[in-house]
């Protein structure tokens, strides 16, 4: 088993903008998403939460810091390899009509694409015609004739 100590926050625009009050609700669904059996614990990764002593760094962030901090506030981003990942608040509470997929599968989309990145993967295309689209493809910009999933 592979053990991975992250930190999740959600910076404080968003919390405002959102009018966010339960912080550790979003907090949860992260760990749900990361831990999910579709998603790399599949794999023998396990994603722990913690306050301290993380290798990770997770952060709800708004368009404008991923913009200042990665060059493209549309989407999320995440280091190849890296520690540190920012989740784009905009898509999280709106999702991306190109994916396809309904809100919560788009999350756990999100979550389980920028983890991808952290744990060295690149990004895919469409392998075929009606193949399940990767997980590592950029979904949000669409699936060409892929079909909508959120399975690693």
């Amino acid at each position: 088993m592979k053990h991975i100590r992250y930190k999740f926050s959600i910076d404080d625009d968003v919390m405002k903008e959102y009018s966010i009050r339960v912080p550790t609700q979003i907090g949860f669904f992260v760990m749900a998403y990361l831990n999910h059996p579709d998603a790399w614990s599949k794999y023998g990764y396990f994603f722990e939460p913690v306050q301290t002593n993380e290798s990770v760094i997770i952060r709800l962030s708004s368009p404008k810091t991923i913009q200042q901090t990665c060059g493209n506030g549309n989407l999320s981003c995440a280091e190849l390899g890296g520690s540190f990942m920012y989740l784009n608040a905009h898509r999280w509470f709106h999702g991306s009509a190109e994916s396809k997929l309904k809100l919560d599968d788009y999350r756990q989309y999100m979550v389980s694409h920028e983890i991808g990145h952290i744990l060295g993967h690149d990004h895919k295309k469409c392998p075929c015609v009606g193949c399940d689209a990767p997980i590592m493809m950029q979904q949000t910009l669409g699936i060409g004739q892929c079909k909508p999933t959120t399975k690693v």
